[in-house]
């Protein structure tokens, strides 16, 4: 009985609500932000928003009537763009958009959010523009990595070209639509793994504006930390705390071979490597030998779980600022695991050894 009286509530106000929007038209554009259809979906099925600024923070919620929806408050409206998430409590439907400071339309079918139509959002717009020449690319990238990975040496040149195509046409992107924010987000996404140079000359061609935002000191971070580390390289020296909270030096290592590596414990990848690592580093540690840790984690909790549950041995440090980390940055790192190997001296000598061939590589170091 509890549950009826509470589905005629909801049916009693969303009915006032559509009433007063056909007397006065302008009560819905002046009042709702975001009108939506969600074509599939039951009566009283919730909707919920969340703003990534605010590291996906619910801020609204709605009720599905009759396959319509709204959200109505003005906290909404901003300046510039913003990026939002409209989900299902479950995230079973979900749609990532940009909305600015004016009323958008979200038409969507149940199972098939990601697919949804955004109008009335000019950034939005923009983001479709960019991912429907991105999309086709990045899934043939993916797909030609999963088949073939590295062993075919055709198909790894066809993966080349398809990023290098990739690289370029994201780049023209940016470069022609340097004052819209979205320009700031994919230079923000893609400055790792396009290193220093090019990262620097789209820097510079945004606006004044775009290189304020949020993003834009994003980049300037990066360019100003950034050391092109290349193999043939000094190592770049820096210092972060360990779990216990102690200030440790990747210097303080040197005159051993040391392996920079950056890791997190939500990484699949590195965990699965991890017992590689305390095999080579049990073995030749009493060679000269050395791991030095650097966690792109936000969470010391987890962290340090993943430090024990792994019996990790070595020297391991943080500064829990995810993929932010300053080590990071320094050493251009963008995907995880990640490493270079530094000879005694202080020089770069490999990167991203990981199994057999780390060891293979010790062993001509160090000896059987």
């Amino acid at each position: 009985m509890l549950k009826k009286l509470i589905s005629l509530c909801i049916l009693i106000h969303f009915f006032y609500n559509v009433d007063a929007q056909k007397k006065d038209h302008n009560v819905y554009e002046n009042t709702y932000t975001i009108k939506g259809f969600a074509h599939g979906y039951k009566d009283s099925s919730w909707l919920y928003l969340e703003d990534l600024s605010l590291s996906g923070k619910i801020i609204d919620s709605s009720v599905i009537i009759k396959e319509q929806f709204y959200f109505s408050s003005k906290k909404l409206l901003t300046v510039p763009a913003k990026q939002y998430i409209l989900r299902t409590k479950s995230y079973s439907d979900y749609k990532y958009f940009w909305m600015e400071d004016k009323p958008v339309v979200f038409s969507g079918v149940k199972g098939k959010f990601t697919n949804a139509k955004i109008n009335g959002s000019v950034t939005q717009t923009l983001s479709d523009e960019f991912q429907s020449f991105s999309d086709p690319l990045i899934i043939e990238i993916d797909s030609l990595k999963r088949n073939y990975g590295t062993t075919d040496p055709a198909m790894w040149n066809k993966i080349l070209d398809l990023e290098k195509e990739l690289k370029h046409k994201s780049a023209q992107f940016i470069e022609r639509n340097n004052s819209s924010i979205i320009s700031a987000y994919l230079l923000k996404i893609y400055c790792k793994s396009w290193g220093l140079t090019l990262t620097t000359q789209l820097y510079n061609k945004l606006t004044p504006e775009n290189q304020k935002s949020d993003d834009g000191i994003s980049i300037n971070r990066f360019i100003n930390l950034n050391k092109n580390i290349e193999v043939g390289k000094t190592f770049a020296d820096f210092e972060q705390k360990s779990i216990d909270g102690n200030v440790i030096r990747l210097s303080s290592l040197k005159g051993n071979y040391i392996l920079l590596e950056f890791w997190a414990s939500w990484c699949g990848p590195c965990i699965r490597e991890n017992p590689n690592l305390v095999k080579v580093y049990t073995k030749y540690k009493s060679r000269g030998f050395e791991i030095f840790g650097v966690s792109l984690d936000v969470s010391a909790m987890q962290w340090k779980k993943a430090i024990d549950k792994d019996a990790l041995p070595w020297l391991n440090v943080s500064d829990l600022k995810g993929a932010d980390n300053e080590a990071a940055l320094i050493y251009g790192v963008y995907e995880i695991p990640s490493n270079f190997l530094i000879d005694p001296s202080g020089k770069i000598i490999a990167k991203n050894l990981r199994g057999e061939n780390l060891e293979l590589k010790l062993k001509e170091l160090l000896g059987e």
